[in-house]
């Protein structure tokens, strides 16, 4: 109930706003008092919705700020800030050693799909997502290429009630991974 009113207070907003208008349609049929009252006391609950929609952060808000905030720091080629919410100690090390063969002038992440894992303990969440960077490698000739990727992400729920990230992969975004992914070929 709390992620419906969290994530999407218009469409229970438009749920009360019928109600609001089946009971002012039931006072202009019987000019019962009573019944007006209701609509407004009802009516009065659409900000209310709204309010507690912008108080509450749900699990996937969380985790898309993460993805945001991270995405940022690549961008801004801040490997530690990158790293840093990555929970597994091992991932960790593997991005670390990835990222500065990299200088990235752009990261955009764009159709993220956060799947989060029913019965999951601790809790998980797996994100898919399109990233396109354009980046230069340290080392070497190329400079300056787009390069879109699928990224899939698993996201586990940390004790402190954090959100790190205990996996990743990234491949192209037709077929499976290449030289350039992780454990690729």
């Amino acid at each position: 109930m709390w992620t419906i009113l969290a994530e999407k207070p218009l469409m229970l907003a438009v749920m009360i706003g019928i109600v609001v208008a089946g009971l002012l349609y039931g006072w202009l049929q019987t000019g019962e008092k009573r019944i007006a009252i209701a609509a407004l006391v009802v009516a009065l609950f659409i900000p209310a919705v709204f309010l507690v929609a912008n108080s509450v952060d749900t699990d996937r808000e969380k985790i898309l700020d993460i993805i945001q905030t991270t995405a940022h720091a690549v961008e801004l080629n801040d490997h530690e800030m990158a790293v840093m919410l990555i929970a597994d100690r091992q991932t960790r090390q593997q991005a670390l050693a990835e990222l500065p063969q990299y200088d990235f002038s752009r990261v955009r992440v764009r159709n993220i799909k956060i799947n989060m894992v029913a019965g999951s303990i601790p809790e998980e969440a797996t994100v898919d997502l399109d990233a396109s960077v354009v980046a230069s490698q340290t080392k070497g000739g190329l400079k300056d290429i787009r390069v879109p990727r699928r990224v899939i992400l698993t996201f586990q729920k940390q004790p402190d009630e954090t959100w790190g990230v205990t996996d990743y992969n990234h491949m192209p975004l037709a077929g499976g991974p290449d030289g350039f992914s992780p454990g690729g070929n």
